[in-house]
């Protein structure tokens, strides 16, 4: 996977954490992110994108 995809992810979990925000929001905020920015993907793929990224999110300290 493209490394940015992984930056975006983290940036938009990062944001809601600093919020006080807990994992379903950070999901959608992930999912609102991508679908902005690369607004040629369907919906479930991008709910593909997010569900293979969150745990390598996670693994680097970006999500409680």
């Amino acid at each position: 996977m493209d490394p940015s995809l992984i930056e975006i992810i983290k940036a938009a979990v990062r944001s809601v954490q600093g919020q006080g925000l807990g994992t379903r929001e950070q999901h959608a905020a992930a999912r609102n992110v991508l679908l902005t920015l690369i607004p040629s993907l369907c919906p479930s793929v991008v709910e593909l994108i997010i569900d293979q990224l969150l745990p390598t999110v996670a693994g680097t300290g970006a999500c409680a």
